[in-house]
């Protein structure tokens, strides 16, 4: 499985790397894949992994913020990994390209 989350603080000020920075750390020490992106963070693992995952994430932010938003998509795909990289590598071969890198 690979889901992609995006926990937000409302009422704080307008930089917010430092509440989402606390939620990077949970998950940089899950020992899960990750891929951090501009507009969310990209988690591959089992079922009960992820999911245990994105409670501790919702939870260390909402420890900070009085209200949060939390944003997530799942792509459950029995019996397969590395689809992180993998989903877009499919994309490149298809394309016949390599997709520019931000």
């Amino acid at each position: 499985m690979i889901a992609e989350i995006s926990i937000f603080p409302i009422g704080k000020d307008v930089h917010l790397s430092k509440h989402v920075a606390k939620v990077i750390k949970v998950i940089a020490e899950s020992g899960l894949p990750y891929k951090v992106t501009a507009m969310g963070t990209i988690v591959e693992g089992g079922t009960d992994e992820v999911f245990a995952l994105l409670k501790a994430c919702h939870e260390k932010m909402i420890v900070s913020c009085k209200r949060i938003v939390t944003h997530v998509k799942i792509d459950d795909f029995a019996g397969r990994r590395g689809r992180i990289e993998g989903k877009v590598k499919s994309v490149e071969k298809r394309l016949g390209k390599s997709l520019k890198k931000a």
